[in-house]
């Protein structure tokens, strides 16, 4: 990735951030309390929760952030991709997503071990699970499912890289976009009712997990942040603008019912449409300010870099770590609104030390191992 080009998108580490931060005071304002006891989560660690009623509906809707994290990946991923073989994109990326991953699922298995909120061999099973990335859950953090929807994402562009048929993404998207309507336009048709019993199962299933990590149900996003780099490098673009503006609308779609799941929904009777509001508005200026090249200054871009590399360990220490600290901000007595604040800036702080001081390294010497044992893999196989 050039200089230039990183300047131009800084902006896209600056959204990231943002979401990130949606998504923990979703979980330290809302899911602290809201969370069902058997759980086992944030509410558990927590202790004696603070319930804040009147930050309901918006706090509530900090779960968005994931989906916007989504298509900031569909953008990044195939940004990245360019003049790189397989097993460089493959290296790269777990490089990237292990080393926060371990650090952060074996805090959380201490913390959750420390509250005595499960027993230990059914949290080493937990850990375990987090580790590797293991599909069916729970893991010691929920956030770990987006991370797994992450990594089925990167298997597909790792086998488009490995049979040559990234070259023709454009075409790929094109069938993806194809998919995604009839998909979404099926859900639509069985929720109307259209047909029968079959069809309103159809429509139940649009907001299963099953669906969202396999990417049927979450493809759009990442198809719809891909199209926003074709555009953003001016490649056929009225073609990726069509993309772009069909995803987008099945996306809305896809949040949509990815809200009837949601605590907020499920739970308290919300309008799941907010979701899809938020999020729509959200993307929209994200790309916006993308495709106008904002923030190409070298002072912004200095903040965006920082902004970008806290991103990722924010986002997975700010639920059962973050519970914790809260619970025992509460505990000190103070109003629970500086409470949530403190928990917040503490939680960015240790994801800002871990990603300035120690995330770089542990990369670096990650990739140098990977890349050892790939030379030995291909020393035996010519052997």
């Amino acid at each position: 990735m050039s200089a230039r080009r990183t300047r131009e998108v800084s902006s896209l580490d600056i959204a990231r951030l943002l979401a990130a931060q949606a998504v923990m005071f979703y979980h330290l304002v809302f899911l602290s309390w809201a969370e069902a006891e058997r759980s086992r989560g944030i509410r558990a660690v927590v202790g004696n929760p603070v319930i804040f009623s009147g930050s309901q509906g918006w706090a509530s809707l900090g779960w968005v952030g994931v989906q916007i994290f989504f298509v900031i990946s569909g953008f990044v991923i195939l940004m990245s991709a360019e003049n790189k073989t397989a097993s460089d994109f493959l290296i790269g990326r777990i490089a990237r997503i292990v080393p926060g991953l371990w650090v952060f699922s074996t805090i959380s298995a201490l913390v959750l071990l420390g509250c005595g909120v499960l027993p230990a061999r059914e949290l080493a099973i937990r850990l375990m699970r987090s580790l590797v990335l293991f599909p069916v859950g729970p893991w010691v953090d929920g956030a770990v499912w987006t991370l797994v929807t992450e990594a089925v994402f990167y298997g597909a562009v790792f086998a488009f890289i490995k049979t040559g048929t990234i070259s023709r993404i454009t075409s790929i998207m094109i069938a993806l976009t194809i998919f995604n309507l009839m998909l979404w336009g099926a859900v639509l048709s069985g929720e109307a009712g259209i047909f029968g019993d079959a069809g309103r199962e159809i429509a139940s299933l649009a907001a299963s997990y099953k669906l969202r990590v396999t990417l049927v149900t979450t493809n759009c996003y990442f198809v719809a942040g891909a199209a926003l780099y074709q555009m953003f490098m001016r490649r056929s673009l009225r073609i990726n603008a069509v993309i772009f503006a069909a995803n987008y609308t099945a996306s809305l779609i896809s949040t949509y019912y990815a809200g009837l799941s949601s605590v907020g929904v499920s739970r308290f009777g919300q309008d799941p449409l907010a979701a899809a509001e938020v999020w729509g508005v959200a993307t929209l200026v994200m790309s916006a300010c993308v495709l106008s090249r904002v923030g190409s200054g070298p002072r912004f871009v200095r903040l965006a870099t920082i902004a970008g590399l806290v991103t990722y360990p924010l986002y997975l220490i700010n639920q059962i770590t973050g519970g914790f600290i809260l619970g025992a901000m509460y505990r000190t007595g103070l109003a629970p609104m500086v409470c949530v604040i403190l928990a917040a800036v503490f939680c960015t702080g240790l994801a800002g030390l871990f990603a300035l001081l120690l995330e770089r390294p542990l990369q670096v010497r990650l990739r140098g191992f990977l890349k050892r044992f790939e030379r030995g893999a291909r020393v035996l196989k010519e052997a």
